[in-house]
């Protein structure tokens, strides 16, 4: 596996309790369109890479028995754990992907504003971790920023086109000037 950026990097954007200001309109217009994509109304086990404050998560909650949510950063997943804190069934725990992919298989796999912070290597193995722990009839979900970003090796776009360029079969596709999404069904 490839080794993921430092998890201090991702302390010192969560030294804001709010970095991504999840409350703003635009991001909850995003949630609402990233859930109404799902193709199922509910899900048993859901795994989101990249939890960071834990606003998804909290939506993702609702579709599912139970929900792992993941980050690289011990500040995210402290406040991600306040925010998700009277939900018994969602576990949130430090993880640095791909190297630490957790056990199990999922439902539901989001990868959502995290793509772009691997670089080139972490994401291929990133793709290959997804694939082996979605179950036959699981869903990906993939939610990234259109625009550059700066500092990083890639942007939203690519991080889609690496998914899309396995042959997954896309079962929802949303484009707008901002964010992309996809919801991708397993593959071999």
């Amino acid at each position: 596996m490839s080794t993921p950026p430092p998890a201090g990097v991702f302390d010192q954007v969560h030294e804001d309790s709010d970095p991504w200001d999840v409350d703003s309109f635009y991001e909850r217009r995003k949630r609402a369109v990233t859930l109404a994509s799902l193709p199922a109304e509910h899900y048993g086990r859901v795994l989101e890479v990249g939890c960071s404050v834990g606003a998804l998560a909290v939506d993702l909650a609702g579709r599912c028995d139970h929900l792992l949510a993941v980050d690289a950063s011990q500040k995210a997943i402290d406040l991600a754990a306040r925010r998700t804190a009277d939900l018994d069934h969602v576990d949130v725990r430090q993880a640095r992907i791909p190297d630490e992919w957790p056990d199990g298989r999922f439902d539901l796999i989001s990868i959502s504003e995290v793509g772009y912070f691997l670089r080139p290597e972490g994401l291929a193995d990133v793709i290959v971790c997804a694939r082996d722990a979605l179950t036959d009839d699981g869903h990906l979900l993939l939610c990234h920023w259109r625009h550059e970003i700066v500092g990083w090796p890639l942007d939203g776009p690519d991080v889609h086109d690496a998914f899309l360029a396995t042959g997954a079969r896309v079962l929802v596709e949303h484009r707008e000037p901002d964010f992309m999404l996809h919801v991708l069904a397993r593959w071999s």
